[in-house]
């Protein structure tokens, strides 16, 4: 479309992400600007021309393309519930801590040496005996008095 600069006058719009993102594929489909595209869109729109069956088939392929869309979503729900219901089966059944324990045995088999650091973690401390004297109760080195005083 040849026009001299004068004969064009700068617009905005706002309009759906949608469109934005046809009229890019358009333009790049076309090898034409997308300003060109619009142009050429205004230009073939006529609400007075009566074709409804373009109107419709426009319609109808929109509704085709959200059906589809949906059904993919719907595919993908009924995919994620099933694997969350079989996830919750294996929890319920004791498979999932089985198949732990078992990775868990294996892995320990391949780094013995983790064995160990984990065994000395977990080793108790025997508790030392406390020695008492004789005839008051009192704990050896004088400690008794002192903890009776504190609790004071």
């Amino acid at each position: 479309m040849e026009k001299s600069v004068d004969e064009l006058v700068r617009q905005q719009y706002l309009v759906p992400r949608r469109s934005v993102a046809k009229l890019r594929q358009l333009s790049r489909q076309h090898k034409v600007s997308a300003t060109e595209i619009v142009r050429r869109a205004i230009e073939a729109y006529d609400p007075s021309s009566g074709d409804r069956a373009a109107q419709e088939a426009a319609a109808l392929e929109l509704f085709a393309e959200v059906h589809g869309q949906l059904r993919k979503a719907l595919r993908r729900i009924d995919a994620d519930t099933t694997a969350l219901h079989a996830r919750q089966r294996a929890l319920e059944d004791g498979s999932v801590h089985e198949q732990a324990r078992r990775d868990t045995e294996v892995w320990l088999r391949r780094h013995p040496q983790a064995l160990e650091a984990v065994e000395q973690l977990l080793r108790v401390q025997p508790r030392r005996p406390v020695a008492r004297s004789a005839g008051n109760g009192a704990r050896a080195g004088g400690q008794g008095e002192r903890s009776r005083a504190a609790r004071r």
